[in-house]
């Protein structure tokens, strides 16, 4: 494999990492959000009020109860 050949599996392969990187961010964002919702559903809070903070859509925090 030629070098420039090399360079450009290397920056691919740099691209797929960091695009994996952001999904697992952008889920562990999601699933803390929903374990808040349900703490706050636990201690009473309305779905609004949920919705508001965590802005996760009504129907998942009314799927959490």
């Amino acid at each position: 494999m030629e070098t420039k050949e090399k360079e450009q599996v290397l920056e691919l392969l740099i691209s797929y990492e960091q695009k994996g990187l952001k999904e697992g961010v952008k889920k562990g964002l999601q699933q803390e959000k929903r374990q808040i919702a349900k703490k706050m559903l636990v201690k009473g809070y309305d779905i609004q009020t949920i919705h508001e903070l965590t802005e996760l859509p009504i129907e998942e925090i009314e799927k959490l109860k």
